[in-house]
């Protein structure tokens, strides 16, 4: 289906939220105490979760609409969904490495990583987390937010993203005096 702008940045916002708490759930699991995780810019929002979920749900609807086979389009959807997450997260993670000087996740200790980056582990991961997007958690989140009326979808969109951007220029503006940022 094709979305405007409202809509996308409307789904942008849910899935950087649910990519947080999803995180943030799974960090607390594994560490076995409760943790919240910090994003770079801003707490409570990862926008790296939230394009990548759109560009999860882009790709299972663009292989649904060339293929003819349902399983084809669900395993080509799903192999591109890994490969372009994956090449999303090492472009991203060397980015904030090389230019901020600030690591987000280190998976060194892990099996087949890439410079710290990337890892099969987690890029498989990626993938079951497609199939769970594209098939059960958009459609229902789809329907809820085309449901929502324009006027409230543009207020809200306006007003979350702007209280992004001041938190994350307030945010970047503080690592950069503590020298944790040297552009």
């Amino acid at each position: 289906m094709q979305y405007d702008i409202i809509n996308l940045l409307f789904f942008f916002i849910i899935y950087g939220f649910l990519g947080f708490v999803l995180e943030t759930a799974f960090r607390s699991i594994v560490e076995k105490k409760a943790v919240i995780s910090g994003g770079f810019l801003t707490d409570y929002f990862c926008p790296l979760y939230g394009a990548c979920a759109l560009i999860i749900i882009q790709i299972f609807t663009l292989s649904e609409v060339v293929m003819n086979s349902r399983l084809a389009a669900l395993i080509t959807a799903t192999f591109g969904s890994i490969a372009a997450v994956t090449l999303m997260e090492y472009a991203v993670g060397r980015l904030l490495d090389r230019v901020f000087h600030h690591k987000m996740w280190d998976y060194g200790k892990l099996p087949f990583n890439l410079h710290t980056y990337i890892c099969l582990d987690f890029s498989l991961m990626w993938g079951i987390v497609a199939l769970i997007l594209a098939n059960i958690l958009h459609p229902a989140i789809e329907v809820a937010v085309l449901s929502v009326g324009s006027p409230f979808k543009s207020a809200a969109v306006f007003l979350v993203l702007s209280i992004l951007i001041v938190d994350g220029s307030y945010n970047m503006r503080r690592m950069y005096h503590m020298d944790t940022i040297r552009l």
